[in-house]
């Protein structure tokens, strides 16, 4: 055991009464790697008083052939502090953007594991410093160099990073002066890495020219993240004042902002529907949009969305949202409604919109519920009516054309979701349903 440092041992005891204070309340879960800030951040959160309530998750990404071993010396670390281990393993897909990929496997499994829990990451003001320097050279605006912040949300999961005001030297020092092993990961050494760039190369001579870097850099993160809060109340305001819906941005904001506020509302409405963030490039081609034919090509489509125009509109769609109804499905009376693929009937009449229109269906008789082929045509009104033109006059947009079923009893065309019921079987009993995502 080393000397004991009067200047270590007063940052551990500031730092555990800052987390005994600060701690959300509820169950917590630690993400633990085994290196050394996710070591320090278990003792100094058990220091705290927090082991009642604390789980402790190890990702194995098994990209490593050590892996193994960190694996079982998370769970020796934790087992002698006698907390909850879970280990989870995963699959990263691709060698493409692995840095990337990896990142995304291990929070969507952290996440699934805390539920509506508090994750716990042990994310410093040196990965501050390198975020924010990460994503200035990437052109990010004000929200992306707000960096990290202490606490944010994914999906249901609350995160919670306690150490983002403590740097890693500090860390270090607690370690050595704990006695507390930890792994190191050979790839951190990997200077092809952009972020072990930064860190191997860069700011060390930004701190011998200037020794206050990381502090400063971090303070510029702190007003880039006030900026960010005015902005997106300032973008909040503007969707009230257009009327903008979680998926539908009318085409009049083109004409009622200015440019810095129409990209300020873009980028807050794609952000809070939970879209891929654009590039500058994507972004151009969406401001275009509006002077593209009012048409069903008119679409903008980047990492697993797409935004389309439709009736003075712009609409925006998950890619998994828009798989067609490709084959025939039997309902027979008495039983739940048929698998449809992307979407789903529920009992009900719905939100009213043209994303939820309302079916009302015969009670009692055997169903089919079949793709439009085209040619269809609806008895409706004494005459037989083309669908293609019911849809069109109902405003159904035309990608979802493609997905909701057509109704039928036999060989016979009984309704046209979103539309009409046909003349006879208009005066049958009725329930109403309507279609939503199945997701």
């Amino acid at each position: 055991m080393p000397p004991v440092d009067p200047d270590v041992s007063a940052d551990l005891a500031t730092t555990v009464r800052s987390l005994a204070r600060r701690a959300p309340a509820g169950p917590l879960w630690l993400a633990f790697s085994g290196g050394l800030d996710s070591t320090v951040l278990l003792h100094l959160l058990v220091q705290a008083g927090l082991g009642p309530r604390l789980s402790v998750v190890h990702v194995d990404h098994g990209l490593h052939p050590d892996s193994e071993r960190w694996a079982a010396h998370c769970e020796a670390v934790v087992s002698a502090l006698a907390l909850p281990f879970f280990r989870e393993s995963v699959n990263v897909a691709g060698r493409a953007g692995l840095e990337a990929n990896a990142r995304a496997a291990r929070y969507q499994a952290l996440c699934r594991l805390a539920g509506d829990a508090t994750l716990i990451t042990a994310h410093h003001r040196d990965d501050q410093a390198e975020t924010l320097l990460l994503r200035l050279l990437r052109g990010a605006g004000a929200t992306g160099l707000a960096a990290i912040s202490e606490h944010s949300r994914r999906g249901s999961t609350r995160l919670w990073r306690p150490l983002l005001g403590v740097s890693r030297e500090t860390l270090r020092g607690l370690a050595e002066q704990g006695g507390w092993s930890w792994v190191e990961d050979p790839s951190n050494r990997a200077l092809h890495l952009d972020r072990n760039y930064l860190r191997a190369e860069i700011l060390p001579r930004l701190r011998l020219r200037w020794p206050g870097a990381d502090a400063a850099l971090a303070r510029a993160a702190g007003h880039q993240a006030d900026a960010a809060a005015l902005l997106a109340e300032r973008a909040e305001e503007d969707a009230r004042r257009l009327a903008v819906s979680a998926r539908r941005l009318p085409l009049a904001a083109w004409q009622r902002l200015d440019p810095p506020r129409l990209r300020n509302l873009l980028r807050w409405w794609l952000a809070a529907a939970g879209a891929a963030t654009p590039s500058a490039a994507i972004l151009a081609e969406i401001l275009a949009l509006p002077s593209a034919a009012a048409d069903r090509s008119a679409r903008v489509a980047w990492g697993g969305w797409q935004l389309r125009r439709f009736q003075d509109h712009l609409h925006l769609l998950a890619d998994t949202e828009l798989t067609p109804l490709t084959v025939a499905r039997d309902w027979p009376p008495g039983t739940p409604p048929p698998d449809l693929g992307a979407w789903r009937l529920v009992a009900g009449p719905g939100d009213g919109s043209a994303e939820q229109p309302a079916l009302q269906l015969p009670d009692g008789l055997p169903l089919r519920l079949a793709p439009a082929r085209g040619g269809e045509r609806l008895a409706l009104n004494g005459c037989h009516q083309r669908v293609a033109e019911l849809w069109r006059a109902a405003g159904v947009p035309p990608w979802r054309r493609r997905q909701w079923p057509l109704v039928y009893a036999g060989d016979d065309l009984i309704a046209v979701p979103g539309v009409a019921v046909a003349d006879p079987w208009r005066d049958q009993p009725l329930t109403t349903w309507h279609l939503e995502p199945a997701s």
